[in-house]
């Protein structure tokens, strides 16, 4: 019986203590990590059902069913090659972390054509419920481009 039981925790809940973010590191590698992949439904799994998201696409969004749209479309319109952060910033406070920096993605667009390299900006909040860091609220920015003369 000891065997079966050791045998039931490594085939069920070993593998689901994997998917648990279990620091602000872990989620954040998560996010990129699916980001990478081009896996939409791994980019919603990092967030709250109530998280606040201000996507590049649009001007706000609530939990993860939008983050399913927002990323959808992107992911319709492109195919991320390579996606990296830069200039970043953590802070750890209790069972809140923020974090800031900078973005690259590139990416190359459904229709073909050149990769297309994206710069931008990003600021979000986590919280750690129940053992497991998520997003609580999300900002991404790209820079307008500069006006011509």
């Amino acid at each position: 019986m000891k065997k079966l039981s050791y045998l039931f925790f490594c085939l069920v809940c070993w593998p689901l203590s994997l998917l648990a973010n279990e620091t602000p590191q872990a989620l954040q590698e998560a996010f990129m990590d699916a980001l990478r992949a081009n896996d939409v439904q791994g980019l919603a799994d990092c967030y709250t059902s109530d998280a606040v998201n201000f996507p590049v696409s649009s001007l706000v969004g609530t939990g993860p069913q939008s983050v399913l749209e927002a990323w959808g479309g992107f992911f319709a319109a492109y195919r991320v090659v390579d996606a990296k952060l830069s200039a970043e910033h953590l802070e750890v406070h209790g069972d809140t972390a923020i974090a800031w920096g900078l973005f690259t993605i590139m990416a190359e667009p459904a229709a073909g054509g050149d990769v297309v390299e994206m710069k931008g900006r990003y600021m979000d909040i986590a919280r750690n419920i129940e053992g497991n860091w998520l997003y609580v609220a999300d900002h991404a920015s790209i820079p307008l481009p500069a006006a011509e003369e």
